[in-house]
């Protein structure tokens, strides 16, 4: 068996293993690459693989109205994964609609990530990037979520913080007292605004949580605007809301 036809068998083996409807990322070192990507462009010819981008490839999913998109958790995950380790996550309105914050179905998925990358589609979905400057590891991704959302809390469309902020303590109540700590941090990096909301929140519903970080990273002189804050929280005028 010359090598060519090993790879091309290799190939098929991979992609017979594939899950309908599944992303395959390639990562291939060396003097095989060539060969490797001829087999999966014969592949993608054949109509058994879509390529959805530099080393991802997609089996489609055949339906009686044809072969399917991939589903946004697939095309998320190709955007958020890279050799086992996560490198970006979903956010914005895609997110907070999975969330039932908003019923509006966004036209754009929002993937958050360190480096800023250009607007792209990828088989019919609308990406459109995020920066979060600073390190972060897959397991902060529930409390950056939070945060985010914490953040946009005004912009979230055909809601209101009085209906969001409920669902958001909610889920800050499945954390962990290790994971709240690590929210109050991460917020550090995120607007005043942001730190004084996510502080009146845990001094209300977390009494026992230490607030002292962001009490500290705020500046007095600067108010803050939250409509409705009042019924929100018990503690406004301490984080400065107006």
């Amino acid at each position: 068996m010359t090598t060519s036809t090993s790879i091309a068998s290799t190939v098929q083996r991979q992609v017979a293993a594939l899950g309908d409807g599944q992303v395959l990322t390639i990562i291939v070192e060396g003097q095989t690459d060539a060969a490797y990507f001829r087999a999966l462009s014969r592949m993608v010819k054949a109509g058994k693989l879509v390529r959805l981008g530099k080393g991802k490839y997609y089996k489609p999913k055949n339906s009686r109205f044809g072969a399917l998109r991939p589903s946004e958790t697939e095309i998320v995950k190709t955007l958020t994964q890279r050799g086992g380790k996560t490198v970006g996550y979903l956010t914005g309105n895609a997110l907070y609609n999975q969330w039932g914050l908003t019923t509006q179905v966004p036209g754009k998925l929002t993937i958050a990530r360190r480096s800023r990358l250009p607007e792209k589609e990828i088989s019919g979905y609308k990406i459109k990037f995020a920066v979060r400057p600073f390190p972060f590891k897959g397991t902060d991704i529930p409390m950056l979520q939070l945060l985010d959302a914490l953040t946009d809390i005004r912009q979230i469309p055909d809601t209101s913080p009085a209906t969001i902020v409920p669902s958001l303590v909610a889920k800050m109540k499945e954390l962990q007292p290790s994971q709240l700590d690590k929210l109050t941090r991460l917020a550090l990096e995120y607007p005043p605004s942001t730190r004084a909301l996510l502080g009146s929140l845990l001094d209300t519903y977390f009494p026992g949580q230490k607030t002292e970080l962001l009490q500290a990273s705020l500046n007095p002189l600067t108010r803050y605007q939250l409509d409705g804050i009042e019924a929100l929280v018990s503690n406004k005028s301490k984080w400065y809301f107006k």
